[in-house]
């Protein structure tokens, strides 16, 4: 029997309710993001073949707040993710954010980090729960969806809300 897919809504409220117990406030904003497959093409985008991607009812949520200070917490409440769930990412100004952001541990992160260390603006500390329906490893870009999503939310913290 398929397993139900888990509401924009729903995830937004978990996340909620995680972000409350963790950080004793309600988050300012929510984004989300959704997972793609290949409907054709796949693996001949890099070889400048045609592919025919397609969005997915899957979405990665990010629900948070702009804070003060040199520090952004992130976690993630997925259980297929690598640890630590909680990460803290120094972030004093965007010349030394190359290098206090390097890939590590847990991997989860790095695609957080590459998003800060690349966002066009200048990218605000903050705290953030993220909480994903799209399954890792599947072949449905879970990676991307977390780009994409932090992306938007750094959007959404500097006020950004420009639609192509």
């Amino acid at each position: 029997m398929a397993e139900e897919i888990p509401s924009i809504e729903s995830l937004v409220k978990a996340a909620t309710e995680v972000y409350q117990q963790e950080f004793n406030s309600s988050p300012d904003v929510s984004v989300c993001a959704p997972g793609r497959v290949n409907l054709i093409g796949e693996h001949t985008d890099y070889n400048d073949g045609l592919v025919l991607p397609m969005a997915l009812p899957l979405v990665t949520v990010i629900v948070g707040s702009k804070i003060s200070g040199y520090y952004s917490v992130a976690l993630t409440t997925n259980e297929d993710v690598d640890t630590p769930k909680r990460v803290v990412i120094e972030m004093p100004d965007k010349r030394a954010l190359m290098s206090r952001c390097a890939p590590g541990k847990p991997k989860w992160a790095n695609y957080v980090k590459g998003v800060i260390v690349n966002y066009k603006g200048e990218a605000p500390t903050f705290q953030a729960v993220i909480i994903s329906s799209v399954p890792t490893g599947g072949g449905l870009s879970s990676s991307a969806a977390l780009e994409v999503a932090t992306y938007t939310f750094l959007d959404a913290l500097n006020g950004v809300n420009d639609i192509l």
